[in-house]
């Protein structure tokens, strides 16, 4: 597969840092909805938008260098 080949990467760890991607991003959004409706509560720190926001700037640096190999 042309992706994969130009990311350097094969399926499985394809699958598996894609997944781990779109389950931290989806348990973020749920979690800030609830903080949206419960602004009292303090959602868990991995998952605050500063937090989420540097996981993702890591994510953008591994791909980058993952590419250059």
């Amino acid at each position: 597969m042309k992706h994969l080949e130009e990311s350097n990467e094969t399926y499985l760890s394809h699958l598996l840092f894609a997944s781990k991607a779109a389950l931290h991003l989806c348990l973020s959004g749920v979690f800030l909805m609830i903080h949206g409706l419960l602004p009292f509560w303090n959602q868990p720190e991995s998952f605050r938008i500063t937090s989420t926001c540097k996981k993702i700037q890591k994510w953008n640096d591994h791909i980058q260098e993952r590419k250059n190999k």
